[in-house]
């Protein structure tokens, strides 16, 4: 008798704390509410940008370490290429090739200009010999087949000293022109030799150096990440369906795993209008204030709350006593009563309207 005694006493206790649970009831308080979007990202110096290789090569010689800093104009890395050197050997050849030709006493030019002074020295000689036979032609000296001949031996040496003067002018402004590309080519070819010379963009400080000398890189290839040397900014992502509560200005709140016991703040400053695809999520980035006595590394990893929207003394609910998406049930009431929700934090929704701060909730 004492053993079903028990287990009856046991299961009304069961049932009755049962009962008391689903019949518990809350009803709205007024208190202050934070609505918040969670997103995480890594720390960066402020213009951080990472000099990528313009060419590809091998790393002859690298000029900095990490942990250094750089001014503008500094040299990075040498990469060299083989094959640049040989086009750079080629056009100072054919530069030299094209000055010995468009000189006025190289070879073809002074060859040119000998032709052409033979052949006016036979026109000359040719129209004397004209002149003569024409003369003695009117003196019934000679025939006219004679004059013919003399005539049409003047209008050939003519002709061969046009010629002649034609050639050394088309000559001289053809290897001219050569000669100014062979020198355009061979600029072309010193000016890409400094693409095997990098060169620092900004002044700041070396946070990685990412190859080796000897090793062989292509174009765009990362070679190291230069940025601020004191401050530093925040890049985070955000889910595609957070992204519309991001506004420039918002206050950010950070905790890094490497200072789990510090909040570090800043603001919203940047907003990508972009969504990544593949992960459905859009980047922005904030600044990050620094303090005393903590060391920051490019690319620590970092989780933020950024405030969206934040309310004073509003009436607000547990989340877990709404129904449907926008119900409540009110105590002695057999339907769900519709109400309008405002902003919401993880634990609490604020009511807009549809119950009062005296109406009894129950799950």
């Amino acid at each position: 008798m004492k053993k079903y005694f028990k287990y009856f006493l046991v299961v009304f206790l069961f049932l009755n704390y049962g009962c008391q649970r689903n019949s518990e009831t809350i009803t709205p308080v007024r208190k202050d509410i934070i609505q918040a979007v969670y997103a995480s990202g890594k720390l960066l110096p402020l213009n951080d940008y990472t000099v990528i290789s313009r060419t590809p090569g091998y790393i002859e010689k690298i000029h900095v370490r990490a942990g250094q800093f750089t001014t503008v104009g500094s040299a990075l890395v040498d990469i060299r290429n083989e094959q640049n050197e040989l086009s750079i050997q080629t056009a100072a050849n054919q530069l030299e090739l094209a000055k010995a030709n468009a000189h006025p006493n190289g070879p073809i030019l002074s060859g040119l200009r000998e032709e052409m002074e033979g052949a006016v020295s036979k026109y000359r000689l040719d129209s004397i010999s004209l002149f003569r036979t024409r003369s003695l032609f009117n003196d019934n000296a000679c025939s006219r087949q004679q004059l013919d001949q003399a005539e049409a031996q003047a209008e050939i040496s003519k002709k061969i000293f046009e010629r002649t003067q034609h050639n050394l002018a088309a000559a001289t402004e053809r290897y001219g022109v050569e000669l100014r590309n062979a020198g355009n080519q061979y600029e072309a070819q010193r000016t890409n030799r400094s693409d095997y010379q990098l060169l620092s963009a900004v002044s700041g400080k070396i946070y990685d150096v990412f190859p080796e000398v000897g090793d062989l890189v292509g174009i765009s290839t990362p070679l190291m990440e230069i940025g601020d040397s004191a401050e530093f900014e925040v890049e985070l992502s955000i889910d595609e369906t957070d992204i519309g509560l991001i506004a420039k200005g918002q206050p950010v709140t950070y905790s890094i795993d490497a200072f789990p016991d510090t909040i570090f703040k800043g603001t919203v400053n940047e907003i990508i209008p972009h969504v990544l695809p593949s992960t459905k999520s859009s980047r922005i980035k904030a600044t990050i204030q620094t303090q005393p006595g903590y060391a920051f590394y490019s690319g620590m990893s970092i989780e933020a709350n950024i405030v969206v929207r934040e309310k004073k003394n509003c009436l607000v609910i547990p989340r877990e006593y709404l129904h449907n998406g926008n119900e409540v049930k009110v105590k002695n009431e057999t339907t769900f009563r519709k109400i309008k929700i405002g902003i919401e934090d993880l634990q609490y929704l604020e009511v807009i309207h549809g119950i009062g701060e005296n109406d009894q909730l129950v799950k």
